[in-house]
């Protein structure tokens, strides 16, 4: 049987050589948590938290109190390195939704591996140029004036992101509205329309885009 090496799943560790992997094996530490376990918070930010079997969410928390879901987290995601390279974390947090075994890199340990390994370092910058790009993205749909363009340009995305007009919803409705900045009653509502009008067919979180300028 193959090795189980949690840092395996992750395209940041997962291309270098079976040493590499178990030298930065021996540096996570291993936890299983329950659906609902803060793993990151401003609180606690000094750590790369990997998810080797599970789900989660990563949310920003206004001065209101009102969640803003940024990205969802599946296995051999991984999430953290910004905060351990010296940004602060004022608002954001990490929750994961179903009972899961994730993989944990301190701080110092992190800070020396990349030191050491300049492939590592590279990879994470390619990283974190997709995630600048995923909150780019974002920002842009959030300029729109109305539900009906940010939900559009964000079909318009998962088509082009996923290769097909068939796609998958990665969030729920509840953190998709969130991310869209609607309410999901509104989000159920607008989606409803667009099939109704012929321009998307809908199961669940699957939806086919029937035309590609969905307006």
């Amino acid at each position: 049987m193959a090795e189980e090496l949690c840092v395996r799943l992750v395209p940041l560790f997962n291309q270098l050589s079976i040493d590499r992997q178990r030298q930065v094996e021996r540096l996570v530490h291993h936890q299983r948590v329950s659906r609902g376990t803060i793993v990151i918070s401003p609180n606690n930010s000094n750590r790369l938290v990997i998810v080797k079997r599970g789900k989660g969410r990563l949310y920003q928390l206004s001065a209101a109190g009102e969640e803003q879901v940024q990205r969802v987290l599946t296995t051999g995601d991984y999430v953290g390195e910004t905060w351990l390279l010296g940004v602060t974390n004022s608002s954001s947090y990490v929750e994961m939704t179903t009972d899961s075994d994730i993989c944990i890199l301190d701080r110092a340990d992190f800070t020396r591996l990349i030191q050491a390994h300049s492939d590592i370092a590279l990879k994470l910058l390619a990283g974190q140029a997709a995630t600048i790009d995923d909150l780019r993205q974002q920002t842009q749909l959030m300029g729109l004036p109305s539900i009906e363009e940010r939900l559009a340009m964000y079909l318009n995305h998962l088509v082009a992101k996923q290769g097909s007009t068939l796609v998958t919803l990665p969030l729920k409705l509840k953190d998709l509205s969130s991310y869209l900045g609607t309410t999901p009653e509104t989000l159920s509502r607008k989606l409803a329309q667009l099939q109704k009008s012929g321009q998307i067919e809908r199961h669940l979180r699957q939806i086919r885009v029937l035309k590609s300028s969905v307006n």
